[in-house]
């Protein structure tokens, strides 16, 4: 009779904790689970220093380690929470209704409201990534329960992490010039301002080349000392047959005098070399030295702004030059495609593991009891 009650007992648990489960299983999947769709796609974060290693059939040894870090930011943010807003704000697209359409079985289906943070869990089920460290390439699957909706979405997820990889190597590039582009911004402005006192000068002068300033005064300068000289000799020929009161003497005594005074005001003209101009009052008739002194001054300045300016755009070239060796680039190798049939659920196959699962929780559980009643007795 105990063996009898044992048995009856041993059926029972089979037939409630194995086969009466594992055909609600069989059920499920059979007529009510939805289909499930697998799109796959695989993409690489290149760099355009990584081309001239492949020629040399280096890629393997240095380009996927130099890519990896990028991959793997790509492979997190493709399961994040940050590409499904990303998703949603630049294409408009909110991933939730194609999870929450009426072909989804109540297993899967969703609410279209569902919370993005709560709906970041359930899509990590429903994506699968991938990082080959080898070859550098990112394998991706998305899963959802209708062939163009599948395609929809891994179109949107690639759309949105090309964008990601692009903002990367843009703000990086930026990182590696910002202080090449100011120092050039700051030598193209001190030069600028060089270029416009000069210009001024010239301006106020009225006069392109200030140099001939100085040759055009010492020309005059020469010319008064030579009508200077002229008078003197003539004075000193008339002296020898008439007197110094005579009026031809006295005439020529004038003219000497006032020959004297225009070459001294010319020499004034010319000034003293050394005075610096920058010291002139504001609206004083500077001399020919202070305006030569001015101009060197703004020509040897010019010169250091032009050096300046010169060092300055090399380092901005030699900058962008390392820039665009480190600049990073998304290719997808292949793309998404329409699939033509489910993948999922694998309903016999899917049944029998329920089972062989179902049927080793029971076998577990039997031996718990023959352990625990052997024990007590």
């Amino acid at each position: 009779m105990k063996i009898t009650n044992r048995l009856s007992w041993t059926a029972v648990s089979f037939l409630l904790m194995v086969l009466i489960p594992a055909a609600i299983c069989g059920f499920y999947y059979t007529f009510i689970a939805s289909p499930q769709y697998q799109v796959e796609t695989q993409f690489s974060v290149r760099g355009s220093s990584q081309s001239s290693m492949s020629s040399f059939g280096l890629s393997g040894l240095f380009g996927s380690s130099v890519q990896s870090g990028d991959s793997y930011i790509v492979a997190s943010y493709v399961q994040s929470l940050q590409l499904i807003r990303d998703v949603q704000s630049q294409l408009g697209i909110d991933l939730r209704k194609y999870y929450s359409r009426d072909n989804v079985d109540w297993l899967y289906r969703i609410e279209p409201n569902m919370p993005l943070e709560k709906f970041t869990e359930y899509w990590r089920d429903m994506t699968e990534v991938s990082f080959n460290s080898t070859t550098g390439n990112t394998t991706l699957y998305i899963y959802a329960f209708s062939a163009d909706d599948t395609k929809a979405i891994a179109d949107a997820v690639l759309k949105v992490s090309e964008k990601l990889v692009n903002d990367l190597s843009e703000k990086n590039r930026q990182q590696m010039t910002i202080m090449a582009s100011k120092q050039v911004d700051r030598a193209e402005d001190r030069l600028r301002k060089v270029r416009e006192g000069i210009r001024e000068l010239r301006t106020k002068e009225k006069t392109i080349d200030i140099s001939t300033i100085s040759a055009t005064e010492t020309q005059l300068t020469q010319s008064l000392e030579n009508q200077l000289q002229n008078l003197k000799t003539r004075r000193s020929a008339l002296l020898q047959s008439v007197s110094a009161d005579s009026p031809s003497a006295r005439m020529l005594h004038k003219q000497i005098t006032a020959a004297e005074e225009a070459l001294a005001s010319q020499k004034d003209k010319l000034g003293d070399p050394t005075v610096d101009a920058k010291h002139a009052k504001p609206g004083d008739d500077r001399n020919v030295a202070e305006i030569l002194n001015k101009f060197e001054e703004l020509t040897v300045e010019q010169g250091f702004a032009t050096q300046a300016y010169t060092t300055a755009l090399a380092a901005f070239e030699t900058a962008l030059a390392e820039a665009q060796k480190q600049e990073r680039y998304f290719a997808t190798f292949i793309a998404p495609t329409r699939p033509e049939i489910a993948l999922y659920p694998m309903r016999l196959l899917d049944t029998f593991i329920a089972l062989l699962v179902f049927l080793a929780v029971w076998m577990l559980s039997q031996f718990l009891y023959r352990s625990f009643r052997d024990h007590a007795i």
